[in-house]
């Protein structure tokens, strides 16, 4: 089995990108750049990460059995990281508290519930809904909602617009469309991908710009609608092929849910400039990452 490489380093990218959003300030604070990266840049990567798992997943709509497996997996994933870090949040949240926390996930954990409602959504909407364009359109209303929701922070915490429902479900719908669509070979011209980016690239900036005017972080940008799975498109057009046993596809994975502990545990921030410890947590987690690697061959709970 192949896998493109240019993606699996997308990943990569992606990965590091969230590390960026947890280590805020990266600069001083109310710093233009720190925040254009951090709430501005890196916020593509939790969407670009959704549509890239319902572009794979598009495959096994419709197979009940293949999607069960699927959950199945996702799900001891999260409870084998949910454990990992009792140490670090068990301290902090009351009793009470803690349904919540297994339900919706603990900090950057919420992406691994949001994915399987998410998937669980897509299913049963693909179930009773044929048309690809239909699926699409009907994923935008819980995003709309999502950005609303957090625009006009109605809701005091983020739990009730992160999730399956607003974001995952949405951006799954995107990857599933591009699959279901076969849009890498049906877009022929390059410069409407590359126009699209370079619009949406500026307009995310220009949304993030006005997130610190008001002094508030978002996760919802309309802009993120366009950008990432135009970014998408843009490297699955250009793929190049690697044999399966390359070794670098989890360790995206194994950077996005170390690297907390790293942050929290081993490395801990500053309140400014905290863009000089950004290389020696990104290092350390992707050394973590390849350990963890190894030990799933063994026990495959981790990644």
């Amino acid at each position: 089995m192949e896998r493109n490489i240019w993606l699996d380093y997308f990943k990569i990218i992606l990965s590091i990108l969230v590390v960026t959003i947890h280590m805020q300030p990266l600069f001083g604070n109310y710093d233009f750049g720190g925040w254009a990266i951090s709430n501005g840049v890196a916020r593509i990567a939790v969407p670009s990460f959704y549509i890239i798992n319902g572009y794979f997943i598009a495959s096994k709509i419709g197979d009940n059995a293949a999607i069960k497996r699927y959950l199945l997996h996702i799900f001891i994933i999260y409870i084998t990281w949910s454990i990992i870090y009792i140490p670090t949040y068990i301290g902090d949240i009351e009793l009470r508290s803690l349904v919540t926390f297994f339900f919706f996930g603990y900090y950057h954990l919420w992406f691994l519930p949001g994915l399987i409602l998410g998937i669980v959504i897509l299913a049963i909407v693909c179930k009773y809904i044929k048309r690809e364009n239909t699926v699409l359109g009907i994923s935008f209303f819980p995003f709309v909602a999502g950005y609303i929701l957090e625009y006009s922070q109605l809701l005091p915490y983020r739990i009730f617009y992160c999730n399956g429902i607003f974001f995952s479900f949405p951006f799954l719908a995107i990857g599933y469309y591009i699959r279901k669509k076969n849009m890498v070979q049906e877009v022929k011209k390059d410069v409407y991908i590359h126009s699209l980016i370079v619009i949406s690239l500026l307009s995310l900036l220009i949304e993030s710009y006005c997130s610190m005017q008001r002094d508030v972080v978002q996760n919802f940008y309309l802009s993120l609608y366009i950008l990432c799975p135009a970014i998408i498109l843009c490297i699955l057009k250009r793929p190049k092929k690697i044999g399966q046993k390359y070794g670098i596809s989890n360790i995206s994975a194994g950077i996005y849910y170390i690297h907390i502990l790293v942050i929290t545990e081993i490395i801990p921030l500053n309140d400014s400039y905290n863009i000089y410890r950004l290389p020696l947590v990104v290092i350390l987690s992707v050394l973590l990452s390849i350990f963890i690697i190894r030990i799933n061959k063994r026990i495959k709970i981790f990644l």
